[in-house]
C-alpha cells in the first residue's frame, strides 16, 4: 500500500476525508480570527466614542468655568458700583438702608473718619445660583483740592474742594467654586 493509497490513486477516500477534514479545520481556524479580528474592531470604535464623549465633557466644563468667572467678575464689578453708592449716600448723610448691603454698621464711621471694614453683598444671578461678594472699605485718606472741580463752585464758597480717597476690593464667589476679585482705587470729591 502506498501513501496515497491502493495503486497511488489520488482519489482514496481515506485522503480525501483527511483532506475534509483539514480543510474543516482551516475554516474553523478561519472564524477564530474573524472573530478576533471583529472584536479588536469594536474594541477600538468603543475607545474612539469614549474618548469624544471624554473630549466634549471637559470643552462643555472648561466654557462652563469661563462663564462661571466671567460672571462672577461682572458681579465684583457691580458690588464696586454698589460701594460706591453707599459713600456717595454717607457723604450726603443719606441713610444706605435702600442698598442691598448687609453688616454696614461700621461703614459710616470708616467713610467718613477712617479705618477699614467688611460688607457683604449678595447677588442673584439666576434659577439655581447666588453669588456673594465680600466687600473691603478702606479710607486712605483726605486731602483740599483747590480748583479741582469741573464745574464752578458756589459764589459763596471761598475753600477748595474735599477728596477723599477710598481703596475699595471686592471678592465674589458663587456656584461651582466660581470666584474673581477686584480692588479700585476711588476718589470721592465734596
Amino acid at each position: 500500500m502506498t501513501p496515497c493509497g491502493e495503486g497511488g490513486e489520488l482519489g482514496d477516500h481515506r485522503f480525501s476525508r483527511g483532506r475534509a477534514a483539514w480543510a474543516h479545520h482551516g475554516r474553523r481556524g478561519e472564524r477564530g480570527v474573524a472573530l478576533l479580528t471583529a472584536l479588536i474592531i469594536t474594541l477600538v470604535v468603543f475607545m474612539l466614542i469614549g474618548s469624544s464623549l471624554y473630549v466634549i465633557t471637559s470643552s462643555t466644563n472648561i466654557s462652563g468655568a469661563g462663564k462661571r468667572y466671567a460672571t462672577a467678575s461682572e458681579a465684583a464689578d457691580g458690588a464696586v458700583e454698589v460701594m460706591k453708592e453707599a459713600i456717595g449716600l454717607i457723604m450726603q448723610s443719606e441713610p444706605v438702608d435702600t442698598l442691598p448691603l448687609r453688616g454696614t454698621t461700621d461703614l459710616a464711621a470708616v467713610v467718613l473718619v477712617g479705618g477699614s471694614t467688611e460688607v457683604f453683598l449678595d447677588l442673584p444671578a439666576g434659577l439655581f445660583s447666588r453669588y456673594t461678594a465680600r466687600i473691603t472699605v478702606e479710607r486712605l485718606y483726605a486731602k483740599m483740592v483747590p480748583g479741582s472741580r469741573i464745574e464752578f463752585p458756589p459764589q459763596s464758597s471761598t475753600i477748595g474742594s474735599m477728596a477723599f480717597y477710598f481703596r475699595i476690593s471686592t471678592a465674589v464667589s458663587g456656584p461651582n467654586s466660581a470666584k474673581a476679585e477686584t480692588t479700585v482705587l476711588y476718589r470721592y470729591v465734596r
